[in-house]
């Protein structure tokens, strides 16, 4: 006898890294929160397995990229601030100003962690990126403030009126609330060209992306506004006070005189108020509507069809076949007689395996207003060959179908 040939379940193909054979799993997650998945995945696998000597795991993939640009932020953030920091002592040429100034990066911080933590959104290079164009934008709108304030200081002092407290308050108050209307419109300026990516479609290519590049910037802005509005000109009465010859506190009423609104302006401020309540209750009535219209009928043959237990799954589509891009399919689950049957949460997922690499394809499912038929909205980056599986979990039971498509 020259050898013994049996077979044995192993590797497809033998790899090597920096010299050592090393063997690849592939992992496909349903979070966005990659960080959080490795930390979490890792100590299991510490606790559970222990590697023979010159054994040991290391995750690569979109982790490593993440690790990776980490990294690069360590470096790129401080910078940016360095950078911001410096601008503004050029235009400013005083310290303290630039100080003042830099302010708006903890007030815009504020609105920017809760909107993200309200929209479910986790840290990411691209919630960084949009972090560091915060800062940029919210010492824009500092800026804005700092320079009427100064110009009222400048007018006041030219013509002799800043010699106490109640000379640098009416100052303070006609550079901060009588120039409110060039502020305003600054932020909404940044706020309404942002707010668009916000209702871009979740299928349409970089949306995820873009969505949290803008996210930290809307949230962000908003309480970079309200709080510049309340809290510098406190902030600018307590440096400038040092100036004034008189330095006494006057006792003043709880409401100043200048912000007490007069008669024909209340009813201005109740007929826009009115306005905005209107234009806001037409929008959600035109939502309602909206979703209440009957969506676009799906029809034809089924270009799959599939038994999962006893159940016949139907997979139509208007063309008769998936296609590179966005599609809108129709699944429906019969009984062995042809009624519908009410499948409760299904999902559909597409995989595709190339070397070195698995691409993924999921998709949103709606149930319609038919029991046993959903509406499956699924986006196919490349056209191939795809694997396949439909899952439902009923109060009928559960069940599970793995199969092949192919995409043109």
């Amino acid at each position: 006898m020259l050898a013994d040939i049996n077979y044995k379940t192993g590797p497809p193909s033998v790899r090597s890294e920096n010299g050592k054979l090393v063997g690849f799993v592939f992992v496909d997650i349903t979070t966005s929160d990659i960080d959080g998945y490795v930390r979490k995945a890792s100590e299991h696998l510490a606790q559970r397995i222990q590697y023979p000597p010159g054994y040991y795991i290391e995750w690569a993939g979109q982790f490593q990229y993440l690790q990776a640009a980490k990294e690069r932020l360590k470096v790129v953030v401080p910078f940016t601030l360095l950078i911001i920091f410096v601008l503004l002592y050029i235009s400013t040429r005083s310290v303290v100003r630039t100080l003042i100034v830099l302010l708006t990066v903890p007030f815009s911080l504020v609105g920017a962690f809760w909107l993200l933590y309200l929209l479910g959104y986790n840290m990411s290079v691209a919630v960084w990126v949009g972090l560091i164009a915060l800062a940029g934008v919210g010492a824009e709108t500092g800026v804005v403030m700092l320079l009427y304030l100064d110009h009222a200081w400048d007018n006041f002092n030219a013509d002799g009126r800043m010699n106490n407290m109640r000379d640098l308050h009416d100052a303070v108050m006609e550079g901060a609330v009588q120039r409110i209307r060039p502020k305003i419109m600054t932020v909404c300026a940044i706020l309404f060209g942002l707010l668009p990516i916000m209702w871009s479609p979740t299928l349409q290519a970089g949306a995820d992306v873009m969505k949290r590049i803008a996210t930290p910037m809307i949230g962000g802005i908003i309480t970079s506004a309200i709080l510049e509005l309340l809290i510098f000109p406190v902030i600018y009465i307590v440096w400038r006070k040092r100036e004034l010859p008189d330095q006494t506190e006057e006792e003043a009423p709880l409401i100043p005189p200048a912000l007490v609104v007069s008669r024909e302006n209340r009813e201005r401020v109740l007929r826009w108020i009115a306005l905005i309540g209107v234009v806001i209750a037409l929008f959600y009535a035109g939502n309602f509507l909206w979703k209440k219209l009957p969506t676009r009928k799906i029809s034809g043959a089924p270009f799959a069809t599939q038994t999962v237990n006893d159940l016949t799954v139907n997979f139509i589509h208007p063309q008769g076949q998936l296609r590179q891009g966005n599609n809108e399919i129709l699944i429906e689950f019969r009984d062995r007689n042809g009624q519908l049957v009410d499948a409760g949460n299904v999902k559909f997922d597409l995989d595709m395996n190339m070397p070195g690499m698995q691409m993924h394809s999921g998709g949103t499912i709606e149930r319609t207003n038919t029991p046993g038929r959903y509406r499956a909205k699924i986006k196919i980056d490349m056209s191939g060959d795809w694997n396949a599986k439909i899952s439902f979990d009923s109060p009928h039971g559960k069940g599970q179908q793995s199969f092949s498509l192919t995409a043109k």
